[in-house]
Formats: C-alpha cells, structure tokens, sequence
C-alpha cells in the first residue's frame, strides 16, 4: 500500500470518475479508476482497522453501538491522517 491518504485516494477516484462520464471509452483512465478503486478500498478498511468507522456503513458492532463510543478526532481520536498502528483507540 502507498502512503496516500483515504482523502487523497477519494478524491482521485472522484476526478477519474469524472472524467470517465465524458470519456466512457478512455482505457488509461478506466484501467487507473480501477487501480484507485482498489487503493482507496484498502486504506478504508486500514483507517477502519487501525483508528475507528470512517462512514456509519463501516460500523460492525454487535454487542454495542461502536460508532457513539469510539473518540471523536476533537476528543482525542486517532488524528494520525497516515493510519500508523499507533492510533488504535479501540
């Protein structure tokens, strides 16, 4: 995995995906959006791991409700940004 973040990684598949709509047929492009697709998937799954639910679809609790209880960033969260395993609030 590279060192980008879930935001750099987001917004690079947003502009790809924009281009996309106006270039449906653009094989670089296409073959790129994939490529960031599956980065971006990874580095969710990682700041899931590692800090705490990046979106309420990531919340996976079945005995409580984890999103109320993990630290918000304000609260003392995992501020990291780069998704070091030092930032495990859980």
């Amino acid at each position: 995995m590279n060192n980008m973040s879930v935001y750099e990684l987001g917004f690079a598949l947003v502009e790809v995906a924009l281009f996309l709509d106006t270039h449906p047929d653009h094989a670089e492009a296409l073959e790129y959006y994939h490529q960031i697709h599956h980065q971006y998937k990874d580095a969710v799954e990682e700041y899931n791991r590692t800090c705490a639910p990046l979106t309420i679809d990531s919340v996976h609790s079945t005995d409580f409700w984890m999103w109320a209880k993990t630290p918000w960033p304000w609260e003392g969260g995992c501020l990291c940004g780069t998704m070091k395993s030092d930032c495990n609030t859980r």
